[in-house]
This record gives C-alpha cells, structure tokens and sequence, in this order.
C-alpha cells in the first residue's frame, strides 16, 4: 500500500500543490477556491508513490465557524476512490485539527450531492459521523442521467406540450459563445426582480465568474427572434457532470415555458460533450425551505432524486 502524507496550507492555494489525481470538482480547484474570498485553508493527502493529492478539503473562517466553502454550491471532502478508509480518518481528523487551530468553533461541511459519486458520499458520510459530525440539513437534489435517448422521451405529456408549442413558435435555444456579460448578468437581475427572488450572487460577482472561468462557466439561452426569454448559466464542475444554475425566464412567456427547451438544449449539449450527468440542483426558497413546484418540475423532467447533505461538529 503506498504511503500518505498530510499537506496543511494556509492563504492562497499555490499553483506547486501536487495535482489532484482524480478530474475532480470545479468548486474544489484552486482556481475556484482562490477567488470565493478570505483566507484559504487546505489540508491535502499526498500518495506518496505518485506524487498525487488522493484527497483533499479547504476551509474559510466566517464569525468564528469554519465553513467549506465560503462561496460555491459545496465544498467538503473530495477524495480519490481507492484511498484508503484510515487514510481518510487521518484526513478528517487533520481537517479537525486545522480548523481548530485556525480558531474555529465549529467546523461545516456542505457535501456535493451523493450523485456525484455515491460510493464515496456513502464512505464520507460514515466517517463524518464517526468523527463526531452531525448532518443538520439535508436537501433534495434533482439530477437527469443523460442517455442516447432524445429529451423528449422521458418528460411527461404536458412538458412534452410545451417544448412541442416553444418549437411551433419558433424559439431558439443557443450556446451564448460570445455574450454580452452585462446584459447577461441585467437580465437575470430582472427577471428575478420581476418575479420577487432574491438574488443568491451579485451582478458583478457573476461577471466575474462568467468573465474568469468561461470554459467552466458556459451561458445558455432561449430567444424569441431577437428578445432574450430565458437565460442559464451551467458550470461544468467535471469532464462528467454540468451543473443548471442561475435559471431565469420572462414571466411574459409562462405559457410557454421557455425552460423545458432551454433543458432540451442543455440535454443535447450534455450529450455532445459525452456529459453524463445533468445537474437540476436543489429546490429551495429563499429562507432555504424546500419548494414543491419547482421539485415538481424537475421529476416532470425526469429528475432522479439524491441528497445533498450538510455537517457541522463543535470544535
């Protein structure tokens, strides 16, 4: 068995940290990390014989709470499959003791959904529990397996009705290569407006994103001739999983509901990209509790459901 040891490094992550052997999470990459803002604190599992991180977690401090992450839909623990259940312990336990350190109280993990990579989020799950981690949410997260199959073929009759009128009116789904970041990011600040949302990121935060990560960050739209009706961001967060996030659409076009073609258009671009896993997300309003017309909508879609689980332990 090749031997491990434990990398603990402070502020921001050093392009020299060994590569993580794994594709690995977007939201976990150095790049990602770097930017959400505060100190970044990173315990890494070096294997040894490689060279490679086999695992690895990074941390903020926020009023006293370390929190994984600061800003990003998860964060936790990403570990290779074959590390070794001690290893992991060692791992967890160094995180413990980092964070701690680093004058935390409590220490919160918001794991990516258990889709992911369900072995592993079974094994973490075990080992958080063990070391004295508690789950204090659990949300459910809707995800479309990608087949061969067109999209149309596994939603129910009505959303089938509705991607059948967008096409009769002729509306059209593109991949935004070239977009006008500002009347990207305008336009999701009005819709959500429009329809009393809070907004989860800043304007220019998302122009930020969009603007430093745009092979990771690719947008999507729907437009009636030339009006914008329905705009998505997607996060590539592996070369197997696109991630749905920030949709919007014109309250004007209801009726219609431009999202199951902007969907329809995400499910072909998956399919192209040899992407297996279509990311809905979670279904929340904005005091985080669940909402059922939008968990709805996405089963109506086909949606499979997972859970997407967050940890907190007492320091």
């Amino acid at each position: 068995m090749p031997e491990y040891t434990i990398l603990d490094q402070v502020d921001q992550i050093s392009p020299a940290l060994p590569t993580f052997s794994e594709p690995g999470f977007f939201f976990n990459s150095p790049a990602h990390l770097n930017q959400q803002g505060g100190t970044v604190h990173q315990i890494v599992v070096i294997n040894q014989e490689t060279g490679q991180a086999d695992g690895r977690c990074a941390f903020f401090l926020r009023d006293q709470q370390a929190v994984s992450p600061l800003a990003a839909p998860f964060g936790s623990v990403e570990f290779a499959p074959d590390l070794p259940d001690d290893v992991l312990s060692l791992l967890i336990n160094s995180l413990i003791k980092a964070a701690r350190t680093a004058g935390a109280t409590s220490l919160r993990l918001v794991n990516y959904p258990d889709c992911y990579a369900p072995t592993q989020a079974r094994r973490l799950a075990r080992q958080l529990v063990e070391h004295g981690f508690e789950p204090v949410a659990t949300y459910e997260n809707l995800h479309l397996t990608v087949t061969s199959q067109p999209f149309g073929s596994g939603i129910d009759s009505m959303k089938q009705r509705r991607l059948r009128k967008c096409r009769t009116a002729g509306f059209r789904f593109a991949h935004w290569q070239s977009p006008d970041l500002c009347a990207a990011t305008a336009f999701v600040g009005q819709i959500r407006q429009l329809r009393c949302h809070a907004q989860t990121i800043e304007p220019a935060s998302l122009r930020q994103l969009l603007l430093s990560f745009p092979d990771q960050f690719p947008l999507f739209g729907v437009w009636d001739a030339d009006r914008l009706i329905a705009l998505a961001a997607a996060v590539r967060v592996s070369p197997d999983i696109l991630y749905y996030f920030l949709p919007v659409s014109d309250p004007a076009y209801d009726a219609y509901s431009p999202m199951v073609l902007l969907i329809d258009g995400l499910w072909q671009y998956c399919q192209q990209q040899q992407i297996s896993l279509l990311d809905l997300g979670v279904s929340l309003n904005g005091d985080r509790t669940p909402k059922p017309s939008l968990i709805q909508f996405k089963r109506n879609l086909g949606g499979q459901s997972s859970a997407k689980t967050v940890y907190e332990r007492a320091l």
